[in-house]
């Protein structure tokens, strides 16, 4: 009997000490729960505290994360990529010197590390350190010629420089190399759509190919079609935006703006858009001086002044509310 009572107690003391340890997880969410079991499991072991270091930094608990890179460092000091990680997060805290001297000595661990120099060019290019930036990027090309990360780099590179040619030219080295990279694309249909080169289309389009659901391309795709009288093209580009996202305010105030015209003259449509505007960015003067001339052109004179005082006091002076104010005492003799 005495044997069976303290068996039975035995075992009450091993399900409370259960439950006491699982109570430090119990706030946690399920993946970092894992994670830190894991660890408390293997303390040893480097990599476990890299994974939490990364869900860390992920989760923008970045303190978290640089203690969890610099135990992982001490574990196992060779490894090169834990260095790269840790760079991430002092970046991340826009500590830039200890961001370079981790990717450093990523290298140095590593000499064939190519991420850990992209990283290192990437981090001289936002120090506007342009000779190392590109002294980096040649040494990561001739490791490894296929590299349209390090041929895109080069290509914002030229264009900080004004080296429209080489700018160019590496933006479609990415392309040749990187069919589906959607920023080069878009880059170069920035560039001709600033000039209304209808080549802009053919880029904006391929990276639709890539990525049908982005709203911006498709809001630039609509705004180059509206420049180039292209209304119809246009009008599509701008509702596909609208119905990806209904809050995207330049695609409703453009589709609002050509309703107020010819061959559309949907002011009533335009009003509704312009108000949905509106509603996702009431500080938008451009939206609320719009509204006003949708509603001056319905004969709804007291919304469309509202509006435009509502214009003036979001942007002193706008000269189109002023204009809309003066027609609408022109139109009731005010």
């Amino acid at each position: 009997m005495r044997n069976r009572i303290v068996i039975l107690l035995a075992c009450l003391l091993v399900t409370f000490a259960g439950c006491h340890s699982d109570k430090k997880y119990a706030d946690m969410p399920e993946e970092l729960a894992k994670l830190c079991k894991n660890i408390d499991k293997h303390p040893k072991d480097a990599e476990l505290y890299y994974q939490r270091a990364d869900y860390y930094y992920t989760h923008q608990d970045v303190d978290k994360g640089i203690t969890d890179m610099q135990t992982a460092i001490k574990l196992q000091p060779d490894s090169s990529k834990y260095y790269v990680r840790l760079s991430d997060l002092y970046f991340a805290k826009v500590e830039t010197d200890l961001a370079e001297e981790m990717l450093q000595k990523a290298i140095e661990k590593d000499p064939k590390n190519n991420d850990a120099r992209l990283k290192l060019a990437e981090l001289f290019f936002h120090e506007n350190l342009l000779s190392q930036c590109n002294e980096t990027l040649d040494e990561a090309i001739k490791l490894e010629k296929y590299n349209p990360r390090a041929y895109l780099i080069k290509a914002f590179m030229y264009k900080d420089m004004g080296d429209t040619a080489e700018y160019l030219r590496n933006l479609q080295l990415v392309i040749d190399q990187n069919p589906k990279e959607v920023k080069a694309y878009l880059e170069l249909g920035y560039f001709y759509q600033k000039s209304l080169n209808p080549i802009a289309a053919s880029y904006y389009q391929n990276a639709l190919n890539v990525d049908p659901e982005n709203v911006e391309i498709h809001y630039n795709l609509g705004k180059l079609y509206q420049d180039l009288g292209q209304i119809q093209e246009a009008e599509q580009e701008y509702q596909t935006a609208i119905k990806i996202d209904d809050k995207h305010v330049p695609s409703l105030n453009n589709l609002g703006y050509m309703y107020l015209d010819e061959p559309f003259n949907k002011y009533e449509k335009a009003a509704e858009l312009f108000t949905q505007a509106i509603k996702a960015n009431p500080d938008f003067v451009y939206s609320v001086c719009n509204r006003g001339v949708a509603y001056e052109y319905l004969g709804q004179y007291d919304k469309a002044r509202k509006d435009y005082e509502q214009a003036l006091k979001l942007k002193t002076n706008f000269e189109p509310a002023i204009k809309g104010l003066n027609r609408l005492d022109k139109l009731q003799n005010k």
